[in-house]
């Protein structure tokens, strides 16, 4: 009994740093420093994705390391407080959700997909290594595409299951692959789910002001 409760104990710990460590909102204090805000800018999520591609280059690979970071960081907290094996993922979706919906931005993040690399690549490193390279060609072959990002995290995953199913080298990692790609999927869907509820404001509002010139014009024309 005593056991059971220090366990739930400790995952309750792991779960609040892994959130506390995914809330720290590096995008959003860049953005800041070159003077732009990420939550008015691009697709108006602040990650690295839309520092890098709205803001800068460089800033947003610092940032896109500085994310990562943290979901490797969680993980690695979560193992030396004992946890181990697909539990760690507690660690890494809490992570995840903090960069989601960070207290320090008023529940407001980025996508977490930089965080989702960090915790995959402390997981299963060298698996992770290669499908996410095979995911970076991918995601730079649909750079044009709105869902480049997804369109790569989909297939570096895509990969990681196909060799963890298909090499003997790395069948001892299916479990934890398998969790993986839950939680890449959980991911790629709030992206999906985000950017097209933000193409959705976007259309409404210029629908709205159409509405308002085309008002405007007909007020002019009737005016005596």
């Amino acid at each position: 009994m005593l056991e059971a409760f220090l366990i739930t104990q400790k995952l309750l710990a792991v779960v609040l740093v892994g959130y506390l460590l995914g809330a720290v909102p590096f995008a959003h204090l860049a953005g800041r420093l070159r003077g732009v805000d990420m939550f008015q800018t691009g697709s108006t999520r602040a990650g690295a994705a839309n520092l890098f591609w709205n803001v800068g280059r460089r800033i947003g690979l610092v940032v896109l390391f500085a994310d990562a970071a943290k979901g490797s960081l969680a993980i690695i907290i979560a193992g030396l407080m004992g946890i181990s094996g697909p539990l760690l993922l507690l660690a890494g979706g809490a992570a995840v959700l903090g960069h989601w919906k960070s207290v320090f931005t008023r529940f407001r993040g980025g996508d977490g997909m930089a965080v989702l690399i960090g915790v995959s690549l402390t997981m299963t490193p060298l698996l992770a290594f290669v499908s996410g390279m095979i995911g970076l060609v991918a995601a730079f072959i649909a750079i044009k595409s709105a869902f480049r990002s997804a369109f790569g995290m989909a297939v570096s995953f895509t990969v990681m299951l196909g060799l963890s199913q298909f090499l003997e080298y790395f069948q001892g990692e299916q479990g934890l692959v398998l969790a993986l790609s839950i939680l890449a999927v959980l991911i790629m869907a709030h992206n999906i789910l985000i950017h097209w509820r933000h193409a959705g404001l976007v259309a409404r509002n210029d629908l709205g002001l159409d509405l308002d010139l085309d008002l405007d014009d007909e007020e002019q024309d009737h005016t005596p």
